[in-house]
């Protein structure tokens, strides 16, 4: 049986010029990418693991590009044609292409059988899965509901090019988990846990240009070819590297392996059911040219820039965007387009831009996903200067964010709330709406177990109180525009003549900014405070601590001394 070959059938779905939505399958994706904006899922993470797919196969079509004059001469052509390179390669393994096909199945593995048969050959165990658990969206057997109220073990019926998406997703995004045991073929194997997948790992960063033409080649990163850096459909015998890393984990071959790649063995049974278990397990590295790393000093291995729930991606801007640090590692496609400007012009691309996709995640969990956009200015890209102003800036509001609020934190190990001095406005203005007297006593001065006890409880109540009064929420979603405003505008507060920046007055985006980040502190604070109501605990609360911001606010706050410690042991 072969069913619904990619190549062919409808499934990637794409945004036209005329802002209209379509699907193509991936020989007129290519086709036409020079007519169409974007590929745009309701899932990021499918519309990441879409571009990861398509740039794959143009590595090995093109077998590479290897250097900027052979990427220069695929960038002026406009387009992609049916009678190239291209073209040849999709014929050549169309047949590999299948969902279903009992001898070539797309992204799966031949034979996967995880069910457990008597002698008779009946069959004891069923080790199928529901094609849900391909998506991180969907409910876990454990119940665990993140984006819908499906129950776990349901197994609904799924139209092909949704299986084709979610199939693309989990090779990409899949998390961490207990590895179903079985046999491929004839071959038994008794796989270790699962390790997340490439992406679950960091940001995914890739330019998106005036079309999608432009858009897979201001990725596609020149970079010598590699011939057994072969995609999975190319490589039966990526099934044995894979199960012999279970033991050892393996270095990826190169792109076009990590892009596509078969970190999880799957194969559909139907459209409602597959074998899932585990996959290629690969040592953790760097060198993800889609991804952005950094650490702490010269001497510290690289980690991933990691989506946080509570905080956006483009509060790392400067670690995306700092090409020429030893402390930054950008994705390698910002470095290609530094380059592709530099001493040209970059004809309709001037602007480009940044999509993000990132996956939130605690102890394997999915929290949250997120698809971020963001104005890439090529002269930022460009010069240190420019970047570490942008870094300091982002600092700035940083400061401020701190400011708000900081100085309680709740201890898990005992059970506690930890008091730090200083503490932000939002909890001062806590502590004196739930104990005007606390400023005069202090923070551990009552020394009886009945005073520790209450105070205690009221750390305990002032936290619960700051978290629900938490102004940074609004104070951070403000700044976003303010900050792509920044972006664009930054350039200008630099005197290329003089090779320095401009006098303080004539610095209008520094300026700009700085005023921004104050006002809009000042208006989450005091919308905040407004839900403690017009009570004289409260009106004296807030009249008591600023709700304004100035210049001093903006720098971060001295690091705390450590303590000293005496030698020699104690003095009598």
């Amino acid at each position: 049986m072969a069913d619904f070959n990619l190549i062919d059938e409808e499934w990637i779905p794409c945004i036209d010029s005329d802002e209209q939505r379509v699907e193509y399958g991936i020989r007129d994706t290519f086709l036409q990418a020079h007519e169409l904006r974007e590929i745009c899922d309701d899932s990021p993470l499918v519309t990441a693991a879409i571009h990861r797919l398509l740039l794959a196969i143009l590595y090995r079509a093109c077998e590479g590009p290897s250097d900027m004059a052979t990427w220069l001469s695929l960038y002026g052509r406009g387009g992609f044609v049916s009678d190239g390179n291209l073209g040849r390669y999709l014929r050549h393994w169309h047949d590999h292409f299948y969902l279903f096909d009992d001898k070539h199945p797309f992204m799966q593995v031949r034979g996967l059988d995880l069910n457990d048969y008597k002698q008779d050959g009946t069959v004891k165990k069923d080790g199928s899965d529901g094609l849900m658990r391909l998506a991180r969206e969907a409910p876990d057997k454990g119940g665990r509901v993140l984006f819908d109220h499906r129950i776990g073990t349901e197994r609904p019926e799924y139209e092909p090019k949704q299986i084709a998406r979610m199939l693309l997703s989990a090779q990409s995004y899949s998390g961490t988990g207990v590895a179903a045991g079985g046999k491929v073929e004839d071959r038994q194997i008794t796989p270790t846990p699962c390790r997340f997948a490439p992406c679950v790992d960091g940001l995914v960063l890739w330019l998106q240009g005036d079309d999608l033409f432009q858009t897979l080649l201001l990725n596609l990163v020149p970079r010598d070819y590699v011939p057994s850096d072969r995609a999975v459909w190319e490589d039966d015998s990526i099934v044995d590297v894979a199960i012999r890393s279970w033991k050892t984990p393996v270095n990826f071959t190169g792109p076009v392996q990590r892009f596509a790649s078969l970190s999880r063995f799957v194969r559909l049974v139907d459209r409602r059911s597959m074998f899932f278990t585990n996959g290629l397990k690969t040592v953790a590295d760097s060198q993800d040219p889609m991804k952005a790393y950094s650490r702490s000093d010269d001497k510290s291995d690289y980690q991933a820039v990691k989506l946080r729930a509570d905080r956006a991606a483009w509060r790392d801007a400067h670690t995306l965007f700092s090409l020429e640090s030893s402390i930054h590692k950008p994705p390698a496609t910002l470095n290609h387009v530094a380059r592709f400007a530099q001493g040209r012009t970059v004809g309709r691309v001037a602007r480009p831009r940044a999509n993000l996709v990132g996956l939130a995640t605690d102890q394997g969990k999915a929290l949250l996903w997120r698809h971020e956009r963001m104005p890439v200015p090529l002269r930022i890209l460009g010069s240190t200067d420019l970047t570490e102003r942008l870094g300091s800036l982002i600092g700035e509001a940083e400061a401020i964010g701190a400011e708000l609020s900081r100085g309680l934190f709740w201890n898990a190990t005992t059970g506690k709330t930890i008091r730090r001095e200083p503490v932000g406005r939002v909890q001062a203005i806590a502590d004196l709406v739930l104990s005007p007297l606390l400023e005069l006593r202090g923070p551990g001065v009552l020394r009886t177990a009945e005073g520790r006890a209450a105070e205690d409880a009221h750390n305990k109540a002032a936290l619960d109180l700051s978290e629900s009064l938490d102004p940074r929420p609004a104070y951070w979603a403000r700044l976003e525009r303010h900050f792509y405003a920044l972006l664009e505008d930054l350039p200008n507060d630099w005197d290329e003549a003089t090779g320095d920046w401009k006098p303080d007055e004539q610095q209008a985006a520094t300026g700009a900014w700085r005023r921004h980040v104050k006002s809009e502190a000042g208006r989450a604070l005091e919308e905040s405070v407004r839900s403690l109501g017009t009570t004289a605990r409260a009106i004296q609360a807030v009249a008591r601590v600023r709700t304004d911001f100035n210049d001093g606010d903006l720098r971060p706050p001295a690091p705390r001394a450590a303590k000293r410690t005496r030698k020699g042991g104690t003095r009598r």
